[in-house]
């Protein structure tokens, strides 16, 4: 078996990048041969993998050329397993494998009003028509938007699948064993990943700043870097909470304050299945999450192992950051509740569905 992924770019901070190479490590360690192919940027630095980033590069241009190159690649290297990821990495593949005998998976990470992709619904559903026109699998990563892309596609119901993200790893638990870095408060409250418009980091400090009107609460730390970072910056500035938020850019290794945060709050308006929600429980640390379309009730059982509140609710987030403080007891899993939640998105069980999928 050689197993391919094709993704348009690598960004090293990026969850789906993530849980894409977690997958191809847990196949490496199973006897398969692993390639990346890249359209655009670096490929990762998985032990083992062989990286192929002669993509096309951006653009109507690019693609092409990134369908002529991954066709050439499959033929001569003898791939004969594929998993795509991001829509632009989907298209691509589709017809880069036209005609060509292997098993192709077209995953789907985000959910279908995504606000910030450039491919309306009606888009979406010409080209998930496309992928299982073929000999084709599409697999989501939550329960929820598979049901939302059978909703938009009934008739190809036997061919859209869940797998779980892989995102549990031994190297997880050892990454967050590290030394937390230098120069942030010995009690925080957590806000990770990309600093965009999806991450609702606008909102968190809007609810933090409400909510610290009422009542002491630690200081906010929130990681990560992105587009967002200096409007992030001065709208701390203009709530009068500055000094209480503490921005610390990209960091390549954040389990470290993942595990010794004394909440973890995710507040997007959107995820498909929010990986790093996974790695707070897998830490053992309390969530709060915004009850976005997809993913967190699915991942926290309805609210029985964390804190849920209405997304893009500044008033209800700020409402719910206020009872973590006194409801922790009441919300706090048992040991056996959270084995068995987190059990499927270790990278063992992860690649056997992927198995699955292919073999069915």
């Amino acid at each position: 078996m050689h197993i391919l992924f094709i993704l348009k770019d690598f960004n090293s901070g990026g969850g789906v990048e993530r849980v894409q190479q977690r997958l191809s490590e847990q196949f490496l360690k199973d006897g398969q041969r692993v390639s990346f192919f890249v359209m655009n940027g670096e490929t990762p630095d998985t032990t083992g993998a062989e990286r192929h980033n002669n993509g096309g590069g951006n653009g109507i241009v690019g693609l092409l050329r990134s369908i002529v190159l991954l066709r050439r690649l499959i033929r001569h290297e003898g791939v004969t397993h594929l998993i795509s990821a991001k829509e632009q990495a989907n298209v691509c593949t589709w017809f880069a494998t036209l005609g060509i005998a292997c098993k192709v998976i077209y995953s789907r990470h985000v959910t279908l009003d995504c606000t910030e992709q450039k491919t309306g619904p009606s888009s979406l559903r010409l080209l998930y028509a496309l992928y299982l026109c073929g000999s084709g699998k599409v697999v989501t990563v939550s329960t929820a938007l598979r049901q939302s892309l059978v909703d938009l596609l009934p008739w190809g119901r036997q061919r859209v699948r869940y797998c779980p993200n892989a995102v549990i790893t031994e190297q997880l638990f050892q990454a967050a064993q590290a030394p937390l870095p230098a120069g942030l408060p010995a009690d925080y409250w957590l806000g990770l990943g990309r600093l965009t418009q999806q991450k609702g980091f606008h909102l968190l400090l809007d609810a933090y700043a409400m909510a610290l009107q009422r009542q002491a609460l630690p200081d906010l730390v929130i990681a990560g870097d992105g587009p967002l970072r200096e409007a992030l910056t001065a709208q701390a500035q203009r709530l009068g909470i500055g000094q209480r938020v503490h921005f610390t850019g990209f960091l390549r290794n954040p389990y470290p304050l993942l595990r010794h945060a004394r909440l973890f709050i995710l507040s997007s308006l959107h995820e498909g299945m929010p990986t790093v929600l996974i790695e707070a429980l897998a830490l053992g640390t309390p969530v709060l999450a915004c009850d976005c379309e997809t993913g967190p009730r699915e991942l926290l059982d309805n609210g029985q192992l964390g804190l849920l509140v209405k997304a893009n609710d500044v008033p209800a987030l700020a409402d719910g950051m206020r009872r973590s403080l006194t409801s922790r007891g009441q919300v706090a899993p048992s040991e056996k509740m959270l084995t068995d939640a987190i059990r499927p998105y270790t990278s063992q069980h992860a690649a056997q569905a992927y198995y699955q999928v292919w073999n069915q």
